[in-house]
Order: C-alpha cells, then sequence, then structure tokens
C-alpha cells in the first residue's frame, strides 16, 4: 500500500489495508490520511506533524508518544484512542470524537477542541489552559487536571 503525502512523496508500506498495521516510529510528516479507516493502527512515536487526518477512523489507534504538531484531526473518530505522551500543540481536534480516548500528558498547547465530544475522556493534558475547548461536551466520567474547571473553559457538561 502506499500512503501519499502532501509533499509529493510517496511511502510505500507492506500491508494491503491500513486497519491494524504498525506505522511505529515512522515519518509521516504531512501525510494525508483524510476519510480514511485507520481503526487499531499504531503510530507509537511516529511524526505526524502537519498530518492530514480530517474525517478518519481511529478509533483504538495507538499514538503514545507521536508527534501530532499541527495536525488535521477535525470531525475525526479517535474513540478510545491512546495519545498519552503526545505533542500535540497547535493541533485541531474541531468536532472530533475523543469519547474514552487517553490524554494523559498530552501537550496540547494551543489546541482547538471546539465541539470535540470529550465523554469519558482522560484530559490530564500539560498546557490544557491554553487550548481552545469552548464548546466541547464532557460528561462525569470525563477525568479533568486537578484545579482546572471546564466549565470556565468554555466545556458543556451532558449527562
Amino acid at each position: 500500500m502506499k500512503i501519499l503525502f502532501a509533499t509529493d512523496d510517496v511511502l510505500d508500506v507492506p500491508y494491503d489495508t491500513l486497519v491494524g498495521a504498525n506505522l511505529n516510529g515512522l515519518n509521516l510528516h504531512r501525510a494525508i490520511f483524510e476519510g480514511m479507516d485507520l481503526h487499531d493502527t499504531s503510530f507509537i512515536s511516529s511524526d505526524l506533524r502537519g498530518a492530514f487526518m480530517a474525517g478518519a477512523n481511529m478509533n483504538n489507534c495507538d499514538f503514545s508518544r507521536a508527534s501530532l504538531i499541527t495536525a488535521y484531526l477535525m470531525k475525526a473518530s479517535l474513540r478510545g484512542a491512546n495519545l498519552q505522551g503526545a505533542k500535540a500543540f497547535f493541533c485541531n481536534f474541531n468536532d472530533a470524537d475523543l469519547s474514552g480516548a487517553n490524554l494523559n500528558d498530552v501537550d496540547i498547547h494551543d489546541a482547538e477542541f471546539s465541539g470535540s465530544n470529550l465523554h469519558g475522556a482522560i484530559m490530564t493534558c500539560r498546557r490544557i489552559e491554553s487550548a481552545n475547548l469552548k464548546g466541547a461536551t464532557y460528561n462525569l466520567s470525563t477525568i479533568w487536571p486537578l484545579d482546572f474547571d471546564p466549565i470556565k473553559a468554555g466545556c458543556i457538561k451532558e449527562e
């Protein structure tokens, strides 16, 4: 299978599909995954800076320690995804489904979460105070950093 990049580069990977693929440690800077089905794929420690993943199905993907700086994840489904320890500053998660996702120790400096579903997510992120969370929804199962007030940050609590 071929992975295409916004730079016109192409990367051949030894898979017929990227569902459940091991893409750990790869340089995927500006890769194009928009609208693709990538559920259960592992991106551990991969460089996904500026990657285009809008509308992609990334449920249960492992992005731990990955670089998602300036990545485009609008309207993506990241249900149950593991982003622990990732760098996601300036990342766009607007209208994404992050329900049940693990964002523990993720640096989300100036990241966008408007309209995102954070139900049951672990949001113990670094630099959360600089992220735009206006209009993001959460519930009682969502875990926030101590002394962080999601209502003051513009989040909407749902049952």
